[in-house]
């Protein structure tokens, strides 16, 4: 470690109540004032976070405990006076009592720390590494991808690896490993399980193997999966530089297919973050500004492409099957066919504008996801490099392409980078995909027959003859009512003056519940009358049913072998 270094202690003394107690030591680099930032956000969730709302109190002090002049400059930077002192002594705590993949959380059994919720930073000298002690029981362990100068004493290099680098510390982690290509993977697990060494290994260690293949090398020494497996609902995963924290629970819920499948795709695409993201990264975001927004929009390539492979790479692997995987793809598409905010705001709009509300579904129709528009533009973009250049290069050459030319270099990529890299692959012109799907708003789902025939694969669209599907609006039983969701622009609810929070009360002057379909299908007339409640007050309405349907269900069955689908899949 450098010989100026921020030092912090972390105790936790009444656990019950969830307070996080930090103690830091900051060289003043005998400036007569101290500038210290909390980040205003966390890499993996472009979204201002607001963590200062978390910390109760705050003071500093010098060495000897005499307080020194401190005030606040911003929602989350103080600065204090410290002329003629070269340390300055800050003591804070920290709400500790979220537990996802990206928060902080204390009880009586674990200190689990994201540092970037809680941890103060200088802005003018990013370098400074940090040398963190953590005041926890002398039996605990401690998983995280930093390095140790002691069991419970963990070291950063400076601000970009500190807050990069989650950590857990417990009194009960399993633990177990695997070797890749020389490199050591490690799978820690904080909570109730039943799975054995043998299991995970065999389950992840194929899929890390493909993927570390393909790129030739994998940017860090190591790698850390954290998972926590809590008693509540919760489903979450972040990325970071060697490491990820993943929570899934309630706890039991991993002990069923479903959720262990759940638990491999989250991992998968974690781990394909190592690449794409903390090593591939915009140069919007080289490197990370903590303390403001981080605008882009290469959105649809740090999480689309990253969702795409996330699921390709299980596949390839073996660990999905055919009809495993293809679920996976008609389940995007149909979150896309289900979404009309497809018609007025592009993915790499959508992008830029996660910042505003990209992680709340925000007024009706308005945006589309980073993650399945995201996914989609790969698809097709990687099949139409498969076909241009015969199956010979795909989009998995572009993203070795980002790695070598970008990444390895530590430089960040522009649109026009990835835009040109694409189409240099490809050996084409690819603008149609570009202008039309990811900067424009056309629609996708001729593109996709096309893409999915040429691999030998049928897209079927099922259509349904449920209220919701023959009106055009989805909603859920609420007591005796059915809630308005959500209703397609000029669909018959549409036409009714139905609109989301309406409480549809009966339907042909039936209570309306899980029957409602049934209700229609009985009534044999296309003019169904509705009762519902709007603000309070009882209104009614017909629905003028026609032969239009919404909300298809996909399917994708492969009907013909191809040589492009063995390229594309591995298989």
């Amino acid at each position: 470690m450098p010989e100026e270094t921020i030092r912090y202690t972390l105790s936790a003394e009444h656990t019950h109540r969830q307070m996080l107690d930090l103690h830091a030591v900051f060289p003043t680099a005998q400036k007569d004032h101290l500038e210290l930032q909390l980040p205003s956000w966390r890499p993996g969730r472009y979204q201002l976070g607001n963590f200062a709302q978390n910390i109760q109190r705050f003071c500093a002090e010098k060495t000897d405990g005499t307080p020194l002049p401190c005030r606040k400059v911003s929602k989350d930077r103080w600065k204090i006076d410290c002329k003629g002192e070269s340390e300055v002594v800050v003591r804070y705590n920290y709400h500790a009592a979220e537990l996802n993949a990206g928060s902080t959380w204390v009880d009586d059994r674990q200190v689990y720390v994201n540092p970037v919720n809680c941890f103060l930073y200088i802005p003018q000298r990013p370098e400074l590494g940090y040398r963190i002690e953590l005041n926890v029981p002398a039996h605990y362990q401690v998983a995280t991808g930093m390095p140790k100068e002691s069991d419970h004493v963990l070291l950063a290099r400076d601000v970009q690896h500190v807050m990069d680098s989650p950590f857990i510390t417990a009194d009960a982690l399993w633990h177990c490993d695997y070797e890749v290509e020389g490199k050591t993977y490690h799978i820690w697990i904080n909570g109730r399980h039943r799975f054995t060494e043998e299991q995970l290994i065999s389950d992840f260690k194929p899929f890390t193997e493909v993927m570390v293949k393909r790129f030739g090398s994998i940017p860090c020494d190591e790698y850390h999966f954290m998972f926590q497996f809590p008693d509540h609902d919760t489903r979450h995963g972040v990325e970071h530089e060697n490491s990820t924290v993943i929570t899934i629970g309630p706890a039991e819920l991993m002990m069923t297919r479903h959720w262990y499948e759940e638990l491999l795709g989250i991992s998968c695409h974690e781990l394909y973050h190592t690449w794409n993201i903390k090593n591939i990264r915009p140069a919007d975001m080289m490197p990370y500004d903590f303390s403001r927004e981080n605008y882009s929009r290469l959105g649809y390539v740090a999480e689309g492409v990253t969702t795409y492979y996330g699921d390709l790479y299980l596949f390839r692997s073996k660990f999905f099957d055919e009809p495993a995987y293809f679920k996976l793809l008609a389940g995007q598409i149909d979150r896309h066919l289900h979404n009309a905010g497809r018609f007025n705001l592009s993915v790499a709009d959508s992008s830029f504008d996660t910042w505003l509300d990209g992680y709340q579904p925000g007024i009706p129709h308005r945006k589309v996801s980073i993650y399945t528009e995201g996914c989609l533009t790969a698809f097709m973009t990687d099949v139409a490099i498969l076909e241009h250049t015969n199956s010979e290069k795909s989009l998995d050459d572009v993203m070795v392409a980002l790695y070598e030319q970008f990444g390895q270099a530590g430089k960040g990529y522009t649109e026009a980078d990835y835009h040109e890299i694409c189409e240099a692959t490809a050996g084409s012109d690819l603008r149609e995909i570009f202008d039309s799907y990811i900067y424009g708003t056309e629609d996708y789902l001729p593109a996709l027959q096309r893409s999915l025939d040429l691999l030998g694969l049928q897209l079927v669209l099922k259509q349904g003859d449920t209220f919701g599907q023959k009106a055009g609006m989805k909603y859920k039983e609420v007591g005796n009512a059915i809630e308005v969701l959500t209703v397609w622009p000029g669909s018959a609810a549409d036409s009714a003056g139905l609109s989301p929070g309406d409480r549809i009360t009966a339907v042909e002057g039936i209570q309306a519940d899980s029957y409602v379909s049934a209700t229609i299908a009985l009534a044999e007339r296309t003019a169904i009358e509705v009762d519902f409640i709007r603000h309070r007050q009882r209104r009614q309405t017909t629905v003028q049913l026609t032969d239009e349907r919404y909300y298809p269900k996909v399917e994708i069955k492969r009907v013909k072998d191809t040589a492009m689908y063995k390229a594309w899949s591995l298989q």
